[in-house]
């Protein structure tokens, strides 16, 4: 397969279905994952403009890393939602055996680069810490050492972070629809994310559906 070409969710869909059924039948958390995330895949696919393409991916992006016991933190100690995702990027680059990911990292630094840097979508900036801008500078130069060192964990935290804020921005309220303001962020973070996700689907999908990733939320329930 030429990695130039983008992966699609018929391609991912028609890569799951390969599995033998008695293997994803005994595994039903990693089946509802790719099922409802190539389910919102495909609805990014068919988006008309990038608010709807980005709230499509990112729901996507939930629909894959999203796991019962991590939507703390609280009381009982379970993770928080932000935790969640940062281990789950781990996991996924760890699971990378050919280095999918890796690769759409690589082919995509300029704009990797760009969310980074952008002080807009970094959380230190809204919270009006003092040293907010230090920070950034440091984040940057983080990110410009891991993508020399092909430290893809590392790189994907960081930009995460970002399209964490920009998915907070948009989920919660505090952006209008169609705005000029956020327009060029909302456009580079899901021309991203729709590299990055299929690849993160295709890493899943290559690991194999024994791998634990685990319990789903609200599992589907037949009476």
């Amino acid at each position: 397969m030429d990695r130039a070409l983008p992966l699609t969710a018929d391609m991912l869909r028609k890569q799951f279905q390969a599995i033998p059924k008695d293997r994803r039948d005994a595994n039903q958390a990693f089946s509802i994952r790719i099922w409802r995330g190539l389910s919102w895949l495909e609805r990014a696919e068919q988006a008309t403009d990038a608010d709807e393409q980005y709230i499509a991916l990112w729901i996507a992006f939930n629909a894959i890393y999203g796991r019962a016991d991590g939507d703390g933190p609280g009381d009982d100690g379970r993770p928080g939602d932000r935790a969640t995702w940062q281990a789950f990027l781990a996991e996924i680059v760890k699971r990378d055996g050919t280095d999918i990911l890796g690769d759409v990292v690589r082919r995509n630094q300029t704009p990797i680069i760009r969310m980074i840097e952008n002080k807009y979508l970094f959380r230190p900036f809204w919270d009006r810490r003092p040293n907010a801008e230090q920070s950034l500078r440091k984040c940057c130069t983080a990110a410009v050492i891991n993508l020399g060192n092909h430290l893809t964990t590392g790189i994907v935290e960081e930009l995460f972070e970002r399209l964490y804020v920009l998915r907070a921005q948009v989920f919660h309220g505090a952006a209008t629809r169609g705005s000029k303001l956020n327009r060029a962020n909302l456009r580079n973070g899901a021309e991203l994310l729709s590299k990055l996700l299929p690849a993160m689907i295709a890493v899943m999908l290559a690991a194999g559906p024994e791998v634990n990733w685990g319990e789903v939320c609200f599992p589907p329930i037949k009476d």
